[in-house]
């Protein structure tokens, strides 16, 4: 699958760090902490970026990060390195690992106690989430997967056509991206994810983490316009005028719009372990 560039993490992780339901990410870290005594539990991040994920849980519970070793799993070198500077500014002991994460079988999550992704799950096909599924449950894994697109958008000040953007938008996500054979679970992804791990008897939790982005994240509402623009018009589903005359709207009020984009956060441990700290 194809990578994301640092410039495009880094413009999102404002919004990330806001939209990550703190209730399940204090639930995924204490999760983690659970086993004292038993020596350091690994976190194994899939498709770890520049390690938002591990950021999010040293901010959320600095102790529990710290005592445990993170397993930051990348496609991209270069993210990798900036992922393992990150875990070192932050007093975290991590190791990095390059590998596809579509060859699941060459991704390391053994003795891993916890899986985690951040943004990561709506790119992935159905038999990806199944395969990782059955993987996280055969290592009495947890698995916390956050920011997952759950296909609602909204917009103020309203247009005619942003309905018609969404729902093309939504459909463009279907579209394979590499993770799994087939189409992307898009915005079904989240519910797909917990349906599976609920098969493998893991108690499941899900939370919203909407972005909600104002007129001090003009930037990134223009970035996220000009890709949800850039997928309707490869579907050809409105005129090219018409596509854009939407942007130039979205991207004119960008500075004073508020826009509210869905996600979904979830949570899935074994039966009978627990839900971890509150």
């Amino acid at each position: 699958m194809s990578g994301f560039a640092a410039s495009w993490l880094d413009l999102r992780a404002p919004a990330d760090k806001r939209a990550r339901d703190a209730g399940l990410l204090r639930r995924a870290a204490g999760f983690l902490a659970e086993p004292a005594g038993e020596g350091k539990v690994v976190a194994v991040d899939l498709g770890c970026g520049t390690g938002a994920t591990l950021a999010a849980f040293a901010a959320a519970l600095p102790d529990v990060a710290k005592a445990c070793r993170w397993r930051l799993v990348d496609a991209d070198p270069a993210l990798l390195a900036v992922a393992a500077a990150r875990a070192e500014d932050l007093g975290l002991l991590a190791e990095t690992v390059r590998a596809d994460l579509s060859d699941l079988a060459a991704v390391p999550l053994d003795g891993s106690r916890l899986v985690t992704a951040s943004a990561l799950f709506d790119l992935a096909s159905a038999d990806f989430v199944e395969a990782l599924a059955e993987r996280v449950a055969a290592f009495g894994a947890g698995l916390y997967a956050a920011l997952s697109y759950d296909g609602s958008t909204s917009f103020s000040p309203s247009h005619p056509l942003d309905g018609i953007v969404v729902a093309g938008f939504n459909r463009h996500q279907l579209r394979p991206k590499g993770l799994g054979r087939g189409a992307s679970l898009g915005p079904a992804a989240a519910r797909r994810l917990g349906a599976a791990m609920t098969a493998r008897g893991h108690a499941v939790e899900l939370a919203d983490s909407p972005w909600r982005l104002g007129p001090g994240d003009a930037q990134l509402s223009a970035a996220h316009v000009a890709g949800m623009a850039s997928a309707v018009d490869e579907l050809g589903v409105l005129d090219p005028a018409g596509i854009e005359a939407w942007r130039r709207f979205r991207l004119e009020a960008a500075g004073a719009a508020e826009t509210v984009v869905g996600h979904l956060d979830l949570l899935a441990l074994p039966a009978g372990s627990g839900a971890g700290a509150s």
